[in-house]
């Protein structure tokens, strides 16, 4: 199954997101996931994009770090962001910060002069931005996290905890038939 997720660093809700569906994967569930960001924080969308890495936020400062990870190909991606995802919701490192940029960078094993030649790129805010619009006016995105199932579906996804390991395949299950093979809910929240 092809999943695209549009996620924040900044979202408790996108980590738990990531940790459920790399158990979703331990359990057997072949997925092919493709993380794309959407920003939550922006104070003035006009100017969020257009900032140097000096004046941007932690969440845009996680996206651009993302993005010069990305150049070094998927699997450098993925090593970083599982990296960050650990780094800012575990150890609970300031997402912003240039030395939990650095740290996550050589612990996913990345090229550090090539990342800390690319971070300051403005393309790469630029990249971002363009996932972000497409999520808006392609599936009318408006938070975090989205998982786009199979290209067909866009389902706003908070869960309250990251399911057990053990519940993991189940509750996935329960999902993709409630998003993608019987899409007649618009909305399910817990009350209590």
């Amino acid at each position: 199954m092809q999943i695209d997720i549009y996620y924040s660093y900044a979202c408790r809700e996108s980590y738990l997101v990531y940790t459920w569906l790399n158990a979703v994967k331990k359990n057997g569930q072949p997925l092919d996931i493709t993380w794309r960001p959407f920003a939550i924080q922006m104070d003035d969308p006009n100017e969020y994009w257009n900032q140097p890495w000096s004046t941007a936020n932690s969440e845009l400062r996680g996206f651009i770090a993302a993005e010069a990870a990305r150049r070094q190909g998927a699997e450098a991606f993925l090593r970083f962001h599982e990296a960050l995802e650990g780094a800012v919701h575990e150890q609970f490192l300031e997402l912003g910060e240039e030395s939990t940029l650095i740290a996550v960078t050589e612990q996913a094993g990345l090229d550090m002069d090539r990342f800390q030649a690319d971070w300051h790129d403005p393309q790469l805010a630029q990249a971002a931005k363009h996932s972000h619009m497409q999520a808006v006016e392609q599936w009318k995105v408006f938070g975090t996290p989205t998982l786009v199932l199979d290209n067909k579906h866009s389902i706003h996804l908070e869960l309250k905890e990251s399911p057990a390991e053990v519940d993991a395949l189940e509750t996935f299950q329960a999902f993709e038939t409630l998003a993608s093979r019987l899409p007649y809910s618009r909305q399910l929240r817990l009350t209590d």
